[in-house]
């Protein structure tokens, strides 16, 4: 990497402050190198923006950051260096942020998870997760709500159809699927010629949100305020 680029990187990390630096750790003072070699300028910028959302989310929240594990650090930076839709930039900056505020908390399969998730596979996430905190359950259904087979047809004609996003979600492990036989469906049928038995039933399909898409869920949103951070807040208001 040559003089330019080395010094560039390290001018679009100077905004970030001391905090980055708290969160990367060891690795704080090879950042600039490191950047320049992983990236061209458009993905500075890209990792740049994810870090001030990191240390806005940390601000908010009162938090002091903790090293992050470079196990950790390193593939969430090279890929939310490449994440230019928005929301997904900011999921990447409050998994950073969760890893900071409390690395046992971000599994490192989150990364590989968020990676694989275009922003139609997150929305839809968060739209299933947000109801089953709603409705207190874990079942969920491509469409979110009961619509009926009508309305289905009408947004498919219309370009909305959320079944691609769901199996993916299945694929990744954040949805499973159990299969339960309706014992009275069962139907038993004797062939004349063979006389042996057939079976006809009926499954009964049902798809839960798993235990782990909770916990990834909540790392790819920005952390709690601590009780530190609400006093300060809370003295900030009243002054």
């Amino acid at each position: 990497m040559n003089d330019l680029s080395t010094e560039a990187a390290k001018q679009a990390l100077q905004p970030i402050g001391d905090m980055l630096r708290k969160i990367v750790g060891p690795l704080a003072d090879e950042m600039g190198e490191s950047l320049g070699v992983v990236a061209r300028h458009y993905r500075y910028r890209l990792a740049v923006k994810m870090y001030q959302k990191t240390e806005r989310m940390l601000t908010d929240a009162g938090i002091n950051p903790h090293a992050v594990p470079p196990r950790l650090f390193l593939p969430m930076i090279e890929n939310a260096s490449m994440q230019d839709d928005e929301d997904l930039n900011t999921r990447w900056a409050a998994l950073l942020a969760n890893a900071a505020a409390s690395p046992d908390s971000v599994h490192p399969s989150f990364i590989e998870v968020l990676r694989q998730l275009t922003p139609k596979d997150a929305h839809l996430l968060d739209e299933l997760y947000d109801s089953c905190v709603e409705k207190q359950g874990r079942r969920v259904q491509p469409w979110v709500r009961p619509i009926s087979y009508a309305e289905s047809q009408r947004r498919i004609a219309e370009g909305e159809n959320p079944r691609e996003s769901f199996d993916n979600l299945i694929r990744l492990g954040l949805i499973v699927t159990k299969y339960e036989l309706d014992d009275k469906k069962i139907k038993v049928k004797f062939e004349r010629s063979s006389g042996k038995p057939k079976v006809d039933a009926d499954l009964e399909r049902d798809d839960y949100l798993t235990d782990f898409a909770f916990r990834f869920v909540k790392a790819c949103r920005a952390p709690a305020a601590t009780i530190d951070g609400q006093e300060t807040e809370r003295r900030s208001r009243t002054k």
